[in-house]
Order: C-alpha cells, then structure tokens, then sequence
C-alpha cells in the first residue's frame, strides 16, 4: 500500500515547508494516503499526531506530510495500521494539495502558532479538538479521530 500512495501523491516544497499533492484525480470518499504508525512517541512534537488522549505517533511518508487547512480536501479515519487513513472530502483534482484539519486527532494542538492555509474559513491557530469539539465534529462527522467520538459531543 505504500507504493501505491507514492504513485498517487507527491511531495513537492510549498511556502509552508514540504507538502503531499495528488497525482491523479480522487473522487469523495477514496482513501488518498494511508498512513503507516512507524514509532510511538514518549510526548507529542511539532510533527506528531494524537492517537489517544496519552498516546502520539509518528506516521511514515507521505502521511505525515500533509499539510493542515481549516476548510480541509480529506479527512481522517483510524486504520488498521495503528495510524490513520486520508479519505477525500470533496472530489479532488490532480495537482491539488492534500490538506487535512490538525483539529480533527488533537485534543490540544500545539503544531501551528500561526495558521498559513489561506482558506476562507481560516481560524488563525489551531488550538485543538477541547476548544472547538462542538464544531469540529458537526463539520467532519465520522472524520474525526475514534478516541475524540468517545466524548460523545
């Protein structure tokens, strides 16, 4: 499956540092990268993703390059690889960023002071899935990571 998601996706330098584009059009609902856990982390870190309220991870390449966006073209979804899964939220065209919202895995997120993603819905910073749970589980459903649906919002 790594091969594949390599084949579909790459990695180009954007103003935000690396980033993972597609290569192909994804149609809504098509799995777009699924990223691989290749350690646990003892604390969370600017490049981490949270798995559990006292678990974070770090996911191989291209997962864990893909950039944050407040009005996001995939979301995310636990997989059987102990990481997560990339699923696109809209139809996505070939040459397209892939984005997804940092909110979604962290109860508290420290990976942004600033947010640079220019959407029209930008929150300015992330602050985590604590500050926004109402919102950010209207706005993304499913999408979310499994252990932030247990807090029943």
């Amino acid at each position: 499956m790594k091969v594949k998601n390599l084949s579909e996706v790459k990695i180009e330098i954007t103003n935000k540092g690396r980033g993972v584009f597609a290569n192909r059009n994804f149609c809504k609902g098509e799995k777009v990268v699924i990223g691989h856990r290749v350690q646990t982390l003892p604390e969370r870190t600017n490049h981490s993703f949270q798995i559990d309220f006292d678990l974070h991870i770090e996911l191989d390449e291209p997962g864990r390059l893909i950039n944050h966006s407040c009005n996001p073209n995939t979301g995310i979804q636990n997989n059987e690889f102990g990481g997560y899964n990339f699923v696109a939220l809209i139809d996505i065209n070939e040459g397209s960023e892939i984005t997804w919202d940092y909110e979604t895995t962290e109860y508290i997120s420290i990976a942004i002071p600033e947010c640079c993603c220019n959407a029209y819905n930008c929150r300015i910073k992330t602050l985590g899935f604590k500050f926004r749970s109402t919102q950010i589980s209207k706005k993304y459903g499913n999408f979310i990571a499994d252990y932030l649906k247990e807090l029943n919002i």
